[in-house]
């Protein structure tokens, strides 16, 4: 067997095996691709602690060393410099300027991370360099060698993101211009080798300025840790018993907040007047801000933190995602895709995933038609359970990890780069 592939792969913030959502199941998902190619792989992890915020405990960092063969961190937080760096640029551009931070800033990544970053690699002969997010970028964007590719994952176009956050409090009198801080990020990924998409929206979109041959769309590997390729083989639709009509899974963020409310404020009034005992199960810290008016409250059910959701779907008829704002992938579509669930979703979120109106889910933006399409399927087991047929080959085909690992593979080991 030849000499196996040296990976050094950055580790945006400080994640938990135990916690999956969108971001860290992304992180976790790639890890566990590069584990599960151990034969072919020899990987460190590269990660920094915030100022006066450490985060990657040693229980953390053992819990990557599960996947990885060694993980570095940077004490950032004794970095008095880094400090002031990052903070002078929060100062000129939020405070002095009125805008938000650009897109090709270097504020998460100050001169004591980079050098950290560069010292490891000079002490190490690394195939691939892997970052997470274009807020890491300057890690690796200036990096030149011929015998080391360099590649992003970007998560989220970033640009498009920084939209999203103008109807946050904290970023509302902040000024952004789109199209300037586009045309910033183009320029950063252009200095890399490789560049991953997780969306066929946001790979469209960044397919009219980036070259073909460094663009790639790898999907969500929902299962990271936990196994759920197997989960949608695990008990047939028909077979399961109901405790919920409708599940909605989600963080405490704006763009689930507006999602949800559209649909208990607009939705959920129409469903009640044809099926008055209609349950609504919530699951996660949105639970804990959401409003509906007192007549529908028996129909709501918060329940909050969730350890294991795999019963939860399984005693749901079906999934909702009624976001309408955000960026990236939907995680929780995903996930619901997993589990073999029927589901109804908005223009937006299903533009980053394989579904199709009226084939593998209900698609709709109308708060009439969304009450109409829950309610066909919550009277229409057969229709739920064709559903559920069709998504969880759409899942297969498209995020299960045998279908993603092909893409990977594709990637490190084309022609251009010695096979294993």
């Amino acid at each position: 067997m030849s000499q196996k592939q040296k990976v050094l792969f950055q580790l945006p913030t400080s994640i938990s095996p135990d916690s999956l959502n969108g971001h860290n199941g992304r992180v976790l998902g790639m890890l566990k691709y590069f584990h599960d190619r151990r034969d072919r792989f020899s990987v460190d992890a590269i990660g920094g602690n915030k100022f006066g915020l450490p985060e990657w405990t040693a229980d953390l960092q053992q819990e990557i060393l599960r996947f990885v063969d060694n993980i570095f961190i940077y004490q950032g937080e004794d970095n008095w410099f880094d400090f002031v760096y990052s903070r002078a640029q929060s100062v000129y551009h939020q405070r002095l300027l009125q805008e938000q931070l650009p897109v090709d800033s270097d504020y998460f990544t100050p001169p004591g991370y980079v050098s950290f970053f560069n010292n490891l690699l000079a002490r190490s002969s690394y195939d691939f360099v892997w970052i997470n997010n274009l807020e890491y970028a300057h890690l690796a964007s200036n990096l030149q060698s011929p015998n080391l590719q360099t590649i992003i994952d970007i998560h989220d176009i970033n640009s498009i993101f920084m939209l999203v956050k103008k109807n946050i409090d904290l970023f509302k009198n902040l000024k952004f211009d789109h199209k300037a801080n586009f045309a910033r990020e183009i320029a950063l990924l252009e200095r890399f080798d490789k560049v991953i998409a997780n969306s066929q929206f946001e790979r469209d979109i960044l397919a009219k300025e980036l070259p073909t041959d460094k663009l790639h769309l790898i999907p969500f590997i929902v299962s990271g840790l936990d196994g759920l390729d197997n989960s949608s083989k695990s008990t047939p639709y028909e077979e399961r018993v109901f405790e919920y009509d409708v599940l909605f899974v989600g963080a405490d963020n704006q763009p689930n907040r507006e999602g949800i409310q559209f649909f208990l404020d607009e939705a959920l009034p129409l469903i009640v007047e044809r099926k008055p005992d209609f349950k609504v199960a919530i699951a996660g810290k949105i639970s804990s801000v959401v409003r509906v008016e007192p007549v529908l409250a028996k129909n709501l059910v918060c329940l909050g933190y969730v350890p294991d959701l795999a019963e939860l779907y399984l005693k749901s008829r079906l999934v909702i995602c009624p976001l309408r704002t955000g960026a990236g992938t939907k995680f929780k579509l995903v996930e619901a895709m997993a589990y073999a669930m029927p589901i109804v979703t908005t223009l937006h979120s299903a533009s980053a995933v394989s579904l199709v109106d009226g084939v593998n889910a209900f698609i709709t933006d109308d708060p009439a038609a969304y009450a109409d399409r829950v309610s066909r399927l919550i009277h229409e087991p057969d229709l739920a359970a064709r559903f559920s047929v069709q998504i969880s080959k759409t899942y297969a085909s498209q995020h299960a990890s045998s279908a993603v690992y092909s893409k990977l593979d594709s990637i490190f080991f084309d022609a251009n780069i010695t096979k294993i």
